[in-house]
């Protein structure tokens, strides 16, 4: 089945480059930027604080990411006994609030040593 998926790909692809029409121009080889004009080289450094800022954005971003399944099993975490129907046969148990509690004091330290460490903040 997978030889069969990249076959029909490469077919297809093969099928568009040498069967599809081919009209070159130097207006479609011309780099297209949103409707502006290309300014500089796309060659062009970037700063070392970009890579930073993007970096603790992707962490972050995907930490929170762990908030959805942590929501999903509050319950069943904030139980001690079974959960029939969303409703709590047993205790109640301050696992499931402490476990986000821990895990949004790791955030707000990591926060403080990447603002620290002024890794977030523009000149």
């Amino acid at each position: 089945m997978i030889l069969a998926g990249v076959g029909l790909a490469l077919a297809l692809t093969a099928a568009a480059k040498y069967l599809g029409p081919s009209r070159p121009s130097a207006a479609k080889d011309y780099p297209y930027e949103c409707g502006s004009e290309v300014i500089g080289s796309p060659r062009a450094r970037f700063e070392v604080k970009f890579y930073q800022v993007a970096i603790v954005f992707l962490v972050f971003d995907i930490e929170t990411a762990f908030l959805y399944p942590w929501a999903l099993k509050y319950r069943e975490l904030s139980c001690t006994g079974s959960v029939v129907n969303g409703v709590c046969s047993g205790g109640i148990s301050f696992f499931g609030i402490g476990e986000i509690l821990v895990f949004m004091l790791v955030l707000i330290v990591a926060l403080a040593y990447v603002w620290r460490k002024r890794a977030v903040g523009w000149e």
